[in-house]
């Protein structure tokens, strides 16, 4: 099957160095990389949807689609299998009253027959289509109160900011990859829509041949079905008429714990927006070391970028024993969002995120590419808050940042005992920086 990224590419819907740049970005954001695109400003979501319409050879749901639901349809599926699918429902079209069904990804023929049990109607009844990532969690939340997780919503400001460029040099897995940076040429990227007069070319026979059909593969629509999708533009659902404004994206913006209301003394569910638990290697496989060199080294040359953050988490958790909690922070636009974490205590993870234009330790660590600390009866409003959303209420908060090039790409928050040292965390830290400047460099290739 033809990657999207080659896909845009051969449209002309986007140039080789935007390619990169967005890889590059989800390696640090995480994400599927159409979504980076979006956030980028390289594409928009019709656009992305009617790109991956044509990668994976279903209907594209775009927006006016979207603007046509049957708002009585979407209720008769289970916020469970929406959520476990992540599919909505939109409409019954045709003289046979199909169901058109929105995913982020195609579906296997059992998944598809789980749902139209769900919707008591036969398999044949449901015709899959494509939307963009960000579109399908956003109507996962805005239909079933499903909440998006703080990566799939917009960071503060107007726009955020362009992902460095890189000039990266092969390096040693072993030692801090040489990389520099570039600014960013002629100003903001220009923003690519559907309405572009483009056509997406079609997968090949061969690679379509490549993908089979069994029951363990996606179900895909005859060309008779293809045909009723697109004739969408002019079909209306029966049900009462639904105000299109109301359901298209509304813009809303993360919450940082700068936004709370609530005093520093309050429980930790302080800026939270959903919980989760984080899974720490209590005992650890061979692979990930007994010693702090080794588990630093595991780091380096781990490939994944999940992997990379649990083994640096895992490496806090088990050498550092000072530290009581502790948290990556991702920045992207004008907050730090948090990734991955554990709490000694085995509190749940707050999933949180913190303002970067605001005067705290996070800010400061990531303008001075240094570690920033202070006692918590020293902590301003921001780091209090911080402290607590830790589940902490004494001790030191340290923010040791994650450096690509000299440029911070993210902050690990700690609590720890007073005045312990952190030298732990710090190489735990350069180590995973540069785990991700070497995947970084790879994404480019």
């Amino acid at each position: 099957m033809a990657r999207l990224g080659e896909l845009l590419l051969s449209a002309g819907l986007l140039t080789t160095e935007r390619l990169e740049q967005a890889l590059r970005a989800q390696v640090m954001w995480g994400a599927r990389l159409g979504t980076n695109l979006v956030e980028l400003g390289f594409i928009d979501l019709d656009a992305l949807s009617s790109a991956l319409a044509q990668q994976h050879r279903l209907p594209a749901a775009l927006a006016r689609h979207f603007d046509k639901v049957d708002t009585e349809l979407q209720q008769q599926l289970s916020p469970q299998l929406a959520e476990a699918h992540t599919c909505v429902p939109l409409m019954r079209v045709g003289p046979k009253r199909q169901i058109v069904l929105a995913t982020s990804s195609p579906l296997t023929k059992r998944a598809l027959a789980t749902i139209a049990a769900d919707l008591h109607v036969d398999p044949a009844m449901l015709i899959p289509s494509i939307a963009a990532e960000l579109r399908i969690r956003y109507q996962l939340e805005r239909v079933y109160g499903i909440a998006r997780s703080s990566r799939f919503i917009r960071s503060p400001g107007k726009t955020i900011p362009p992902f460095p460029q890189f000039v990266i040099e092969e390096a040693d897995p072993e030692s801090d990859p040489d990389i520099l940076l570039s600014p960013i040429e002629g100003g903001a990227p220009a923003h690519i829509t559907a309405e572009a007069d483009v056509t997406m070319p079609f997968l090949t026979k061969e690679a379509a041949a490549e993908a089979g059909d069994d029951d363990d593969t996606v179900s895909r629509p005859t060309p008779e079905l293809l045909a009723v999708l697109q004739e969408l533009d002019t079909s209306a659902p029966e049900a009462a008429p639904v105000d299109e404004a109301s359901q298209r994206e509304r813009r809303r913006y993360l919450r940082t714990i700068g936004d709370a209301e609530a005093p520093p003394e309050a429980p930790p569910q302080i800026g939270r927006i959903a919980i989760r638990r984080v899974a720490v290697a209590l005992d650890p496989d061979q692979s990930e070391g007994s010693t702090l060199g080794q588990a630093t080294r595991a780091i380096r040359r781990a490939k994944d970028r999940d992997k990379v953050a649990d083994l640096a988490m895992s490496a806090l958790f088990r050498f550092a024993t000072s530290c009581d909690a502790a948290v990556f922070l991702v920045i992207r636009g004008q907050a730090a969002t948090a990734w991955k974490g554990f709490n000694r205590s085995g509190a749940p993870t707050p999933e949180l995120s913190v303002p970067v234009d605001q005067p705290g330790l996070v800010p400061r660590a990531i303008a001075s590419n240094a570690t920033t600390l202070a006692p918590a009866s020293d902590l301003g409003p921001i780091d209090q808050l911080l402290l607590v959303s830790l589940g902490q209420t004494s001790g030191d908060l340290a923010v040791v940042p994650v450096s690509i090039g000299g440029t911070v790409m993210c902050v690990i928050a700690m609590v720890t005992a007073t005045d312990a040292a952190i030298m732990t965390a710090e190489s735990i830290a350069a180590a995973t920086g540069a785990a991700f400047s070497r995947m970084i460099r790879d994404a480019a290739r």
